[in-house]
């Protein structure tokens, strides 16, 4: 992973899973089951949910929060292309 549908390319400083998130996290932070998302404790998301990992938790975020058209708050599909 390492590219955007939009064009965005994995910078030093930021991942794709990072850009994923900043499109698709609403200001709310409420996802599609209606419920808040936010990390609350080290590795805990609001609604319950405990996980292990960093990657775990941000998986959890991209799933609740990422729309099944894929299209950003900006109007651009955003979904990781392979950039090979």
């Amino acid at each position: 992973m390492g590219d955007c549908a939009c064009g965005f390319t994995e910078l030093a400083d930021e991942d794709i899973t990072d850009h994923l998130e900043t499109v698709f996290e609403p200001d709310d932070l409420t996802g599609n089951d209606g419920q808040v998302h936010q990390e609350t404790s080290n590795l805990t998301c609001s609604c319950g949910l405990a996980f292990i990992t960093t990657e775990e938790l941000d998986n959890h975020f991209l799933a609740v929060f990422t729309p099944a058209d894929a299209v950003g708050r900006d109007g651009q599909k955003h979904e990781a292309v392979d950039a090979s």
